[in-house]
């Protein structure tokens, strides 16, 4: 049996080991926890059964635990820059050491936490998945998704936090990074060279909802929109305004 309560407090107990003054390890505390609720939001959409909802509330406490040791080594949520894939650092905190038993104290729910902390960053969730594992791959990957829409558009969190690279004054988005989004409906991260860049990969999430519920609340909260204003004021260039209002209208368009 999963104990919501006890793996909270496992959890902050985890991250009290890290400087909460630093802005990204704030950050990712904040995210963490409202991944795991908007987690159960998912979960309960679909009907699942008490245990499943506590089981995917589990994984969002865990499928970014590693995020605090990529910080604490390279200061950095770039996978690229840092050369840590956050999501294999995550498998490796809970599982090298058998840290997964203090927050649950039995396996049977090892390879799915497993499978679906390894498949929430990935571009595409992997072949051979069984049937439960492939669904809370898909839970967690749209629960982290809307929080990621959510912490993009409030003030609290500073576009120097949420962005990868220290500087704001690129003059354009990438023609092929903007190709992929319009004709993959993918952004390689692998590809992504300047802060304009990144700005890609947000309306790219949409492409990558799989449940109605998610998808209505990007909508309904019109997060893309907040999002865009805040590119606005923050990039300088008039070129990257335009791409962004292209980006916009095309992410608006796919989700109606």
């Amino acid at each position: 049996m999963i104990d919501i309560k006890n793996i909270e407090t496992k959890f902050h107990q985890y991250v009290s080991n890290y400087d909460p003054t630093n802005g990204r390890i704030k950050l990712k505390i904040d995210h963490i926890q409202r991944v795991a609720k908007t987690s159960r939001i998912v979960a309960e959409s679909l009907n699942l059964s008490e245990e499943q909802i506590n089981l995917a509330i589990a994984i969002g406490f865990f499928h970014d635990i590693g995020r605090f040791e990529q910080v604490r080594i390279a200061n950095t949520f770039s996978d690229k820059e840092s050369k840590i894939n956050h999501g294999q650092m995550s498998v490796k905190v809970l599982f090298e050491n058998d840290f997964i038993r203090e927050f649950i104290p039995d396996n049977q729910y090892d390879e799915i936490i497993k499978k679906a902390v390894l498949n929430h960053n990935r571009p595409r969730i992997e072949d051979g998945l069984t049937d439960e594992e492939l669904l809370f791959s898909k839970i967690i990957r749209d629960a982290d998704k809307l929080d990621i829409f959510f912490m993009i558009t409030q003030e609290e969190y500073t576009m120097e936090s949420i962005f990868w690279y220290p500087t704001f004054d690129d003059q354009e988005i990438s023609e092929e990074i903007l190709n992929n989004f319009k004709n993959e409906h993918y952004v390689s991260y692998s590809k992504i060279q300047k802060n304009a860049d990144v700005i890609c990969t947000f309306y790219a999430y949409v492409f990558n909802l799989y449940f109605p519920i998610t998808r209505k609340l990007v909508y309904q909260n019109k997060y893309l929109e907040t999002f865009t204003r805040r590119i606005y004021q923050t990039f300088p260039s008039k070129k990257v305004h335009s791409q962004t209002a292209e980006l916009l209208e095309y992410s608006i368009h796919y989700l109606k």
